[in-house]
């Protein structure tokens, strides 16, 4: 078996220990743990089972240690989401979708689904035209539409073939002549 090179000094776990006690974010201090304990020559299993990381990360991070220092091992992720518009932007984006329909700002032949209502798809046209943003996910798209205040709504198929769709088709013939 091969002898670690990656080794710790006194000095060096003594600068561990005291960024361990001074953090207070558990992914950070997982791998201030993990790497003291492997530079301290304990073997991986060991390290796996106390720190609850996987088999490889207590390497990966040693190597990040040695590029970066202490440094390299503090979390980056300061929380939130990716809130791509500000609030400004944000609040103007639902005052212009209660202002507007989707029919008065996207031409037909760009809008996948037809209607006066707005969609998932209209929004993500409207955001890219009037903002210059494009979110990943659908789900962003649905979440900017549930805070400027519209609902989903199932839309509700009708059959023709349905008994009670004999008397709609009637109805909506009738519409169609007045």
């Amino acid at each position: 078996m091969a002898k670690r090179k990656f080794q710790l000094t006194e000095a060096e776990i003594a600068a561990f220990r005291q960024a361990e006690q001074q953090t207070r974010d558990v992914r950070e201090l997982k791998r201030l743990q993990a790497v003291r304990l492997y530079g301290s020559g304990e073997a991986v299993a060991t390290i796996q089972r106390l720190t609850g990381c996987g088999p490889v990360s207590p390497c990966q991070w040693a190597s990040e240690y040695g590029r970066g220092g202490l440094d390299a091992l503090r979390t980056r992720w300061r929380g939130g989401n990716a809130n791509k518009l500000t609030a400004q932007q944000r609040q103007d984006l639902w005052e212009k979708l209660d202002q507007y329909s989707p029919d008065q700002v996207l031409a037909s032949e760009v809008r996948q689904a037809q209607g006066g209502f707005w969609t998932v798809s209209d929004l993500q046209i409207v955001v890219q035209q009037w903002y210059g943003v494009t979110y990943r996910s659908e789900s962003s798209y649905r979440s900017l539409l549930h805070a400027s205040g519209f609902s989903y709504q199932k839309v509700e198929k009708v059959y023709r073939s349905q008994p009670g769709a004999v008397r709609l088709a009637d109805f909506e013939a009738e519409l169609e002549k007045k």
